[in-house]
């Protein structure tokens, strides 16, 4: 095991294939012009540019804890826990030093995404014949890179990794309407530090992300089967939706009362898109006509998760396809553009006006 590793048990042996000089090949081949070979010889003898410097980093690990050839542990278990405890311990004596009144020194954060390819450290475990018992059979402590420090020790992957019990944890905090900063100070505060929370709160927000997406996805599936459902079972109930890719857009639903009202009392609509739901961020649109007792009454809904022209365009076609393609005379809005140029393009024949409770409320602050 390496300080980035995990254990290694397994010796393999590679024989390096046989390479020809550069200067014996140029020296070999005889129709090669002498300025060509010249040039060749010059690009392909070694320079500073090319020459790469090969060092080795050795671990300060307290003695008690450096493998021993030949030791013996009770079992396989102990003898990779013995060799972890060596690796935890592993690091640079003491971060690079650096000013911290100057103005141009800035502590960056260390990067946890370091590849290490071709490192030899490694342990090779050996069962004792005949037992149960492992022996330290080889041993190599030397690395090709350098080590790891105690204060970027934090934000390795490995320390960072989340188990089973923090991601429930995560969630079931988010079911509480509990965001993922508040979730990371309460976990730190249960374990007793934020030095005992390996995570950070970037992954508290990573997880809590994934999980809202996948669970977005399976309760758009839900709602959409179920709209599906009463549309097959309810006489005239209509729905449409529209998605991007996994992605629902937007959707739109009206039943036969519905349908009743607008046949009825359609000639003026209003609808109001500023109703925005908690948990997926999409806009509530209902479409309201007023009856014969100047009561309000429901001709139609929508949701929408994007307030751009297209997609009150295809709100506003899927309403009308909904209602035997009959526009209202008057729809009346609050202000805003988008809907303004939807409006112009799907009902040209309507005449739009804005909500007078708008126009009273800006009042104030505009004259």
């Amino acid at each position: 095991m390496g300080l980035n590793g995990g254990v290694r048990i397994i010796v393999m042996k590679f024989q390096a294939p046989r390479f020809i000089n550069p200067n014996e090949f140029a020296n070999r081949v005889t129709n090669i012009p002498p300025l060509i070979r010249e040039v060749f010889r010059s690009l392909t003898a070694p320079s500073e540019s090319n020459i790469i410097e090969e060092s080795e980093y050795k671990p300060n690990v307290p003695t008690e804890f450096v493998p021993v050839v030949n030791s013996v542990f009770k079992s396989l278990n102990l003898a990779v826990k013995m060799y972890t405890d060596y690796a935890w311990q592993g690091g640079k004596d003491k971060p690079k030093p650096h000013d911290t009144l100057a103005t141009s020194s800035v502590k960056r954060k260390p990067n946890s995404n370091k590849i290490n390819i071709g490192c030899t450290t490694k342990i090779i475990f050996e069962n004792v014949y005949g037992t149960t018992d492992y022996k330290v059979k080889k041993f190599f402590e030397m690395h090709n890179h350098p080590l790891e420090s105690i204060e970027e020790r934090p934000y390795t992957k490995k320390t960072r990794k989340m188990s089973y019990s923090e991601k429930e944890f995560v969630v079931h905090a988010s079911k509480a309407k509990i965001g993922p900063t508040m979730a990371h100070k309460i976990r730190a505060v249960l374990k007793g530090g934020y030095e005992y929370v390996g995570a950070k709160v970037t992954d508290y927000k990573n997880l809590r992300r994934g999980v809202n997406r996948i669970l977005c996805y399976k309760d758009a599936r839900i709602m959409i089967n179920k709209m599906n459902d009463r549309r097959d079972h309810y006489p005239n109930y209509s729905f449409e939706f529209l998605r991007d890719e996994d992605m629902l857009v937007a959707m739109f639903w009206a039943d036969e009362r519905e349908k009743a009202f607008y046949a009825e009392f359609g000639e003026v609509v209003s609808f109001n898109a500023t109703f925005r739901t908690n948990k997926y961020k999409m806009v509530f649109v209902p479409f309201t006509a007023v009856d014969h007792h100047k009561k309000s009454v429901i001709v139609g809904a929508g949701l929408l998760s994007r307030e751009i022209i297209e997609s009150y365009e295809w709100l506003l076609k899927a309403f009308l396809r909904d209602h035997e393609g009959k526009a209202p005379k008057i729809v009346i809005t609050y202000q805003d553009e988008e809907i303004k140029q939807a409006v112009e393009s799907v009902l040209p024949n309507s005449r739009h006006r804005l909500c007078m409770w708008h126009i009273m409320k800006k009042l104030q602050a505009k004259v």
